[in-house]
Formats: structure tokens, C-alpha cells, sequence
């Protein structure tokens, strides 16, 4: 099983941080077909004018209008909701899963507020990724590469393979590689999917999470209840 992970949001407690975290995984067994997706999308962004210097993300796209990289040619500088919800609808249509935790930030306790964001980080990917690794006899885990361990503790990849292994009781192979979303097509894809859920929580905003609310197969909130 392939399974491509990320977040969306930030682990940061100052004013101006984001209220709610959100950590969200793909997991599909037709990574040609969601790369190939991918991979259309964001060539027709560029020949409607998207930089190429620029990666296309969800919240690069949805804040184009404000980037002044981004030039007034690109056919959806004022428009962002058209191309989002068009390759929601596309990974949508894929075969996939979707398991997503959403933390809301305020009721961490303030002990654990002063922890290394990574450590934090490690923790949440932790209660969504090793119930869905260890349905499987073989996995292989994509994480953005921007995900940075400075602290002490034990490193993110550490951390998950422990936890998957003590759960399922047995060592298996688990293949974890922190990759270039430009390459590695699936983490880009779970990017879109991350920040439309983060979209609903941080700002009510419904939209774009109703594009693939059916693909998503484990949904946990932490600190809050879901009305």
C-alpha cells in the first residue's frame, strides 16, 4: 500500500498561529493514476499562466490573488475556487482513502504546548497513520521533506515504524521516505486534501471539504466535539 502523508495548519501557539492542526493521510493503490492526475493539473496551470518557479499548492493557489509573484495573465489570479475544487473532484474520482486526525490547538495543555513542535508532530501523525499502516503486509509511507526533527526525542521515522511494529506484533516491511513533493507526485495530491479540511475547521468554510468527505474513511477530532 502506498500512503502519502501531510499537514496542514502549524503546531505554533503565538498570536496570529492557526487555531486548528490538521494531519491527513492518502492511501491508494494507484500511484500512476494519482500522479498522472497530478501531473495534468499542474501543466495546465502552467499554460494558464501559473509560474513555473512557483509550486502549485492549495494555499498558494487559494492566495494568488494576493501574491504579487503571481502575475495578472494567470487565467485564476482572481478565481482560486475553480481550479481547487477541479482537482478535488479528479483525486475524488480515484480510487483512494482518506484518514485524517483535526487537533484544536487551544485546549493542549500548556505543558505540552512547550514541547518541540516535532515532537507534537510525531505524536498526531502517530494516532492516524499506525491504525491504517498496520492493516497491511507491505507499506510504503511518503512524508513531505520539509519535515524537520531537531529535537532529542526519537525522529519521526523511528517513532512510527516502533509504533506500527508493536502494534502489529511483528516486524513487516515498512518503507519510509521523506521526498519532494515536485517528484513525488501523492504528497503533493494529499496536500490539496489536508488543506481542504483545514479549510472547514479554520474557517467554516465547507466547500471544498464536500468535494471528498466520502472518500474519507477515519475522521478523529481531538480537544473538541463534532456538533
Amino acid at each position: 500500500m502506498n500512503i502519502y502523508q501531510d499537514e496542514s495548519g502549524c503546531l505554533g501557539f503565538k498570536a496570529g498561529s492557526s487555531r486548528y492542526y490538521v494531519v491527513a493521510i492518502l492511501c491508494s493503490n494507484e500511484p500512476k493514476r494519482i500522479a498522472n492526475v497530478i501531473r495534468k493539473f499542474k501543466g495546465q496551470l502552467i499554460k494558464d499562466g501559473w509560474p513555473k518557479g512557483i509550486e502549485i499548492k492549495a494555499a498558494n493557489l487559494y492566495y494568488a490573488s494576493y501574491d504579487t509573484r503571481i502575475p495578472n495573465t494567470y487565467k485564476y489570479k482572481n478565481n482560486p475556487t475553480e481550479p481547487i475544487k477541479t482537482i478535488l473532484r479528479r483525486l475524488a474520482a480515484c480510487d483512494i482513502e482518506i484518514d485524517t486526525i483535526i487537533i484544536k490547538k487551544e485546549r493542549i495543555s500548556k505543558d505540552l504546548q512547550g514541547l518541540p513542535n516535532s515532537v507534537l508532530l510525531n505524536y498526531y501523525s502517530g494516532r492516524v497513520l499506525i491504525d491504517r499502516i498496520v492493516r497491511y503486509d507491505e507499506v510504503n509511507l511518503y512524508v513531505d521533506m520539509t519535515n524537520k526533527q531537531t529535537h532529542d526525542s526519537q525522529h519521526y521515522d523511528g517513532y512510527i515504524a516502533t509504533g506500527a511494529y508493536l502494534t502489529k506484533r511483528r516486524f513487516f516491511p515498512l518503507n519510509i521516505q521523506h521526498v519532494d513533493s515536485n517528484i513525488v507526485r501523492g504528497v503533493s495530491a494529499v496536500d490539496f486534501l489536508s488543506w481542504a479540511i483545514f479549510r472547514k475547521y479554520e474557517s467554516s468554510d465547507n466547500q471544498y471539504f464536500d468535494i471528498i468527505k466520502n472518500k474519507i474513511s477515519t475522521f478523529k477530532t481531538y480537544y473538541f466535539r463534532e456538533k
